[in-house]
């Protein structure tokens, strides 16, 4: 049997398994689960995620392809947690699955009886406004010049146009901040130019690439590849984020993506934990600018 055929017995059996436990609750008048309510009889328990916008628009290209697959299934997500107030809101049965990127005592949450799965790996990329910047890449040390202010204009860097560079960054606190100023010597004890746009959420610093002429930001290679071409990641000492360079651990900037659950994970958890590792998950991942790890 194929892991594919496999994984879809198992997905039919959870499925199968929560509908006969519908069925009972409803015959001996115990009430349901309140986020399965309105589901269809058929239908896992939904599944809600929360935690890292980091993390976020990957889990969302993943529940987006899960739920394409099956039906059925339904994943919900919320707005963004704090590191703390993720894993509490885990703890006390607010949300199914908690997502992170960095910040994890994994010892202490296995202790505590919580699962830790790493699923995936991403590179950290410098984006640029697709339509404005021709130039393919920098190395670190114009990278630093263009963070620091001392570079100011494209044409300074061997671009045609003589056009202002627009800088972008996350917070200091943020990961892709902190992966930044961990591998790249210059930057690390780099003082950002007060020119720079400080913008909070993952989302926000898409919006910037793909809206201001002259941008150049750090995200994703997520981020970049659902932009449909409206940022493209510049290669940083001659070597681009592809899954190659990742693979042969020549591109540097990486960042990972955990996933908490409760050891008393429902049905519908289990499911999309068993999609994600799946064929079908590997290939959601590496369309979204990530790999896949071992869970």
């Amino acid at each position: 049997m194929s892991k594919q055929t496999d994984h879809r017995r198992r997905l039919r059996a959870a499925a199968s398994l929560a509908a006969l436990t519908l069925l009972c609750s409803a015959c001996t008048g115990a009430a349901s689960d309140e986020r399965s309510e309105g589901a269809p009889d058929n239908a896992l328990p939904t599944v809600h995620v929360d935690g890292s916008n980091g993390v976020m628009p990957l889990m969302r290209a993943l529940a987006d392809a899960y739920t394409a697959e099956f039906p059925t299934a339904r994943v919900t997500f919320g707005s963004g947690l704090g590191s703390r107030t993720r894993l509490d809101s885990l703890r006390a049965g607010v949300m199914d699955i908690a997502i992170a990127s960095h910040g994890l005592d994994t010892a202490q949450l296995r202790a505590e009886g919580l699962q830790v799965h790493r699923i995936a790996q991403t590179p950290v990329v410098i984006g640029v406004h697709s339509e404005s910047v021709s130039l393919a890449g920098l190395a670190a040390a114009q990278l630093c010049d263009v963070l620091a202010g001392r570079v100011t204009s494209w044409r300074q860097l061997g671009d045609g146009r003589d056009l202002p560079i627009q800088v972008v960054v996350r917070p200091e606190s943020e990961v892709d901040m902190e992966v930044l100023r961990d591998r790249v010597p210059c930057a690390q004890s780099l003082v950002m130019t007060p020119n720079a746009s400080v913008v909070e959420e993952t989302n926000d610093m898409a919006l910037a690439l793909v809206n201001t002429v002259g941008a150049i930001g750090v995200t994703t290679a997520t981020v970049t590849e659902q932009s449909e071409g409206a940022i493209r990641a510049l290669s940083l000492d001659g070597v681009l984020p592809t899954p190659g360079a990742v693979q042969q651990g020549t591109y540097a900037l990486m960042r990972s993506s955990y996933l908490v659950i409760r050891p008393d994970a429902h049905a519908g958890v289990t499911a999309f934990l068993d999609f994600i590792a799946s064929p079908s998950g590997a290939r959601v991942l590496e369309e979204n600018g990530a790999s896949a790890t071992a869970r």
